[in-house]
């Protein structure tokens, strides 16, 4: 296909001749009318959702009522009626029930065919594109995108855009779910590639026999049109889809392009001007200005409100294109002019913008006659999205239907965590193998949002299930004493920073756990040759996980409560463990408390002399991995694991590891061990 911004990239700007602006004024507010005419019509199609909704819940009281005046023991069926409440509210049943159905069909039929449909053009999705946001756009449609995502606004790097390849699963729910109007589609996208336009255009027009208001028909035309040099031909498609969808950057762009090529300057530069105006860095608009000003001798600057100031001025623009207030009555059907403009009854002198719309007088009657507000043409879609089951919605890893769909830059679809313990054995896509380094180190897994809307509209029970089964998941792993996760690894103590570096696949998984679930919290034991890791534990808090672009991560943790372990057992690769919390044993006689409190001034002071004799070197080295010393508690038994600067000591010391977290049960014997 040959786009047709490509048709005009190289050609020379021609001679500026300055029509008279009056002549195109009103074309131009026939085409915002329509713009107010689009906004009115989502606003209704809201509302009759909203009254949708309430209908729906009428039905679910009108089952309750029916439910509770039935009587306990129902008699045997002998054909006599009903009487009495019974029979008025199954009437009431029968009623809704009757004239909900049809009506909801065409509801999900209109909301579904707006999710396989861009964003941007509102053309059904060819060959569609996710961003690193996590919203999808047709891959042309991508190359006119702005440095911000325009659903989200979050900020896109074009590299990373560019180089995204089409979403696999997209493309196959488009296929299933419109398999005519895809076939068609590459016919014409065939035949233009080849040059074959107008082969191209019997095809096109084939479609539009049997689809006469297809836009993306009338797209496809206009380009076989600017391939055959029948401009006014495109011009007249260009026309009919820029007031269909006057927000649409490119549709404006390549109806300027045209515009220009036939010589109306002034025209095409009030389109480029509109391009600038709905999208500030749409550059190929900018550079088409600039080109036709230049030649023109204008002095263009860079800055943006000064460059939309001096072609507002060039053009003499007496009205802003933001603030058009106008009043809008849409045209009967068949009023299209000669020209192939689509005149509107437009009052000028009238402050607001306001559409005739008549609500409908009764809601049954709304339920048997109203239409979606959507394009004529998905109403012609014999398939929707009710085509797809739930295989066609399935994690390729897990085989289950996805929660949290991510989609890599590759193209392929994947449940959120079920990618992340992909990557942590390797960082390459599970399904293509391409290498997704990149990707990882931006650590930017959004949920492609097309796809979650899909799984929420077609599939709300088994996603309810999906959801429930993750949140209990997520409850197990947040129980801080069943099946805590155990790092083997060292010796911690509390309140004391333990730095780790992870880099093995399962702890990888436990630190994101741990994160994930909002505990921060696993186990830290020694090893041990027949068990596998110590009796004893300490608890540790991550404070701050810095993840390196390989996978491996830097994490801060601080010492907590310690534990004894009760029973052993694993989960996906590491170690778990059911545990009881120890704390040291109170003092209570006055007289033991007294000798508790020398004996823990004077270990106290011994341990301050003897950091005070370190060289100033190694004084540096241990206050860089342990801190300083900390200070001395006024309540000895304040804490249940005792003062923390004894930890330090012991930290420092590098004592037996088999005493360090069981013997001292008791503040006493831990000062005994200390000294001298």
């Amino acid at each position: 296909m040959l786009p047709i911004n490509e048709y005009f990239s190289n050609r020379p700007t021609s001679t500026i001749r300055k029509e008279s602006w009056v002549n195109h004024s009103r074309p131009h507010q026939a085409r915002e009318t329509l713009r107010v005419m689009m906004e009115v019509q989502k606003r209704q199609r809201l509302e009759t959702a909203e009254r949708f909704q309430k209908h729906l819940e009428r039905v679910v009281e009108m089952i309750q009522g029916c439910l509770a005046s039935l009587p306990d023991d129902l008699p045997q069926i002998d054909g006599s009626e009903n009487t009495g409440d019974t029979r008025h509210n199954l009437m009431h049943l029968n009623f809704y029930v009757f004239y909900s159905h049809p009506w909801s069909n065409r509801f999900w039929t209109a909301i579904s065919m707006d999710l396989l449909e861009c964003p941007l053009c509102c053309f059904l999705m060819c060959e569609p594109v996710t961003v690193p946001c996590g919203h999808t756009f047709c891959r042309r449609c991508i190359s006119y995108l702005p440095s911000k995502c325009p659903k989200c606004e979050e900020t896109l790097k074009p590299r990373d855009v560019n180089a995204t390849k089409n979403n696999v699963l997209l493309i196959s729910a488009v296929e299933k779910c419109c398999p005519k109007e895809v076939k068609t589609r590459h016919r014409i996208q065939e035949k233009m590639k080849a040059g074959h336009f107008m082969e191209a255009l019997r095809i096109i027009d084939d479609g539009l026999d049997l689809v006469p208001e297809d836009p993306s028909l009338k797209l496809y035309r206009a380009e076989a049109n600017v391939g055959l040099l029948q401009l006014p031909e495109a011009l007249h498609d260009l026309d009919y889809l820029s007031g269909l969808r006057p927000h649409w950057t490119e549709g404006q762009f390549c109806k300027g392009n045209v515009l220009l090529e036939m010589g109306r300057q002034t025209q095409a530069l009030f389109h480029f001007h509109r391009c600038l105006k709905i999208q500030a860095d749409f550059l190929p608009a900018k550079s088409q200005i600039k080109k036709i000003l230049e030649a023109e001798g204008v002095l263009v600057p860079e800055e943006m409100p000064a460059f939309l100031q001096v072609v507002s001025e060039f053009l003499k623009e007496p009205f802003s294109l933001s603030s058009m207030e106008l009043s809008v009555h849409e045209p009967p059907r068949g009023a299209e002019g000669e020209d192939g403009s689509y005149p509107l009854q437009v009052d000028e002198d009238v402050g607001e913008a306001s559409v005739t719309a008549s609500p409908a007088a009764a809601d049954e009657e709304q339920m048997r006659g109203i239409e979606p507000c959507t394009a004529k043409c998905s109403a012609s879609r014999e398939n929707t999205l009710s085509l797809l089951d739930v295989g066609d919605v399935e994690c390729p890893l897990c085989i289950r239907l996805f929660f949290e769909p991510v989609t890599t830059p590759c193209g392929h679809t994947f449940c959120k965590n079920c990618l992340e313990r992909s990557l942590d054995h390797n960082l390459r896509c599970p399904l293509c193998k391409q290498p997704l380094q990149e990707y990882f180190r931006s650590r930017k897994f959004n949920v492609t949002a097309v796809l979650q809307d899909m799984l929420t509209l077609l599939f709300p029970s088994q996603l309810a299930e999906r959801k429930e089964i993750h949140n209990l998941g997520m409850a197990e792993l947040s129980n801080l004493t069943k099946d805590i996760p155990i790092f083997v690894c060292t010796v911690a103590y509390p309140g004391i920073a333990c730095p780790l570096h992870i880099f093995e696949p399962r702890y990888r998984l436990m630190m994101r756990r741990c994160i994930e679930t909002g505990t921060k919290k696993f186990g830290m034991c020694s090893y041990q040759q027949d068990t596998g890791f110590s009796e004893y534990g300490c608890m540790l808090e991550i404070l701050r996980s810095e993840i390196l672009p390989d996978g491996r991560s830097y994490v801060e943790t601080m010492g907590g409560k310690r534990f004894k372990v009760l029973r052993r057992s694993q989960r996906d690769g590491y170690h778990t463990a059911d545990i009881e919390y120890i704390e040291d044993t109170k003092v209570e006689a006055s007289g033991e408390l007294e000798l508790l409190q020398r004996m823990h001034d004077h270990t106290y002071t011994q341990a301050q002399n003897w950091c005070e004799r370190l060289s100033p070197q190694l004084r540096a080295q241990v206050i860089r991995q342990y801190g300083e010393l900390p200070q001395k508690e006024d309540d000895i038994q304040a804490s249940p694991d005792g003062p923390k600067w004894c930890w330090w000591v012991l930290s420092v010391l590098q004592l037996d590891p088999a005493y360090q977290t069981t013997t001292p049960t008791h503040t006493s014997k831990r000062h005994k061990r200390m000294e001298p």
